[in-house]
């Protein structure tokens, strides 16, 4: 019951808007755990703080995460191991969330956990979510304007995945699908996401439909060079 109590005052510290980092550290010092429960039952045993603290930051364009990620990771968070396991269902992996916060505070706090080592698998939840569910089951047009954002911020944290060497390694289903074999570029260059501008050629949509829905562009913003090429694929589940 004390960590449930810990708990909660962690999360509730976290969600502050302006946060006070010295209480937060001293939560986590006395065993708050990031990705603890804030109840012995109910949803409260199921929901992960981070998980929660991941989707709250949707309508503050998650200005707090790097800062509460960097927290949480001094004190040891590893996302791939709670003491409650995720089931896909009810109690979700906080890297499936990130899908819901493409933005620039996002791909900082997602920097931050593959500089600790986050896993492939962990990895694998982010985008697998973000180009199955958020891209291929919406499929709204990447060039409207009031999506244009989400859409490049996405490949952007992608891309940024693809340049740790520890997962595109192991991820033989990530190294296909964004075309490692044949894109020939230093992937590590990715991690300066600033440095990079997207286009989206939804050209081959109408005349094949059947094959594409549309292919992401790469661009050296210096150079103009076209350093990438992604085919985002019309047949659900896969890009």
């Amino acid at each position: 019951m004390e960590e449930i109590e810990l708990n909660n005052q962690l999360y509730t510290e976290c969600s502050k808007e302006v946060l006070d980092c010295e209480t937060i550290e001293e939560l986590l010092k006395k065993g708050a755990d990031p990705l603890g429960a804030t109840a012995v039952s109910g949803w409260g045993l199921l929901e992960h703080i981070y998980d929660e603290l991941v989707c709250d930051s949707q309508d503050s364009r998650s200005v707090n995460l790097p800062k509460i990620t960097e927290l949480f990771l001094k004190y040891g968070m590893d996302v791939a191991k709670p003491k409650v396991p995720y089931d896909g269902d009810n109690s979700l992996h906080p890297m499936w969330s990130f899908s819901f916060i493409p933005n620039e505070n996002a791909i900082i706090a997602l920097k931050m956990l593959l500089d600790n080592r986050l896993d492939a698998d962990s990895a694998g939840e982010f985008w697998g979510h973000s180009m199955f569910d958020q891209i291929n089951v919406h499929r709204e047009n990447p060039n409207d304007p009031e999506y244009t954002d989400w859409f490049v911020w996405t490949f952007k944290m992608l891309m940024l995945i693809v340049s740790y060497d520890h997962i595109l390694n192991k991820d033989e289903d990530l190294r296909r699908r964004v075309g490692a074999s044949y894109n020939q570029y230093d992937t590590h260059k990715f991690r300066e996401w600033d440095n990079y501008r997207y286009e989206f050629d939804t050209s081959r949509c109408e005349r094949y439909p059947e094959l594409y829905r549309s292919v992401v562009r790469i661009f050296e913003i210096v150079s103009n060079k076209e350093v990438w090429r992604i085919g985002v694929s019309l047949k659900e589940g896969e890009f």
